[in-house]
């Protein structure tokens, strides 16, 4: 779970770079649908990333978006960072 954690932590410091540009109609706003798709495709729960964030030091998460490409499920995350400021990132959401 150690090795997971660092790894969901390594992710969410490092944009991830997509190729092609995410339209809205990309991401998913109801959770209700989006928290369906990350059990099913066996996705990193928002939780796991939340934790690991926070337990690197690295900040608090803010704001979780669920967002597909042609290469898979990612998500837009905003996080709080030990200083306050908020910055914005994109981490895949792969299969655990």
């Amino acid at each position: 779970m150690a090795g997971l954690m660092s790894a969901v932590a390594i992710a969410a410091t490092a944009a991830i770079v997509l190729p092609g540009s995410v339209r809205a109609e990309d991401c998913l706003a109801d959770w209700g649908w989006a928290g369906q798709i990350v059990r099913r495709e066996n996705l990193i729960t928002v939780e796991e990333v939340s934790k690991s964030l926070e337990a690197d030091g690295i900040g608090q998460l803010v704001k979780t978006t669920l967002c597909w490409s042609d290469e898979g499920y990612f998500y837009r995350l905003v996080v709080r960072s030990p200083t306050g400021q908020l910055k914005t990132t994109v981490m895949t959401a792969k299969i655990r």
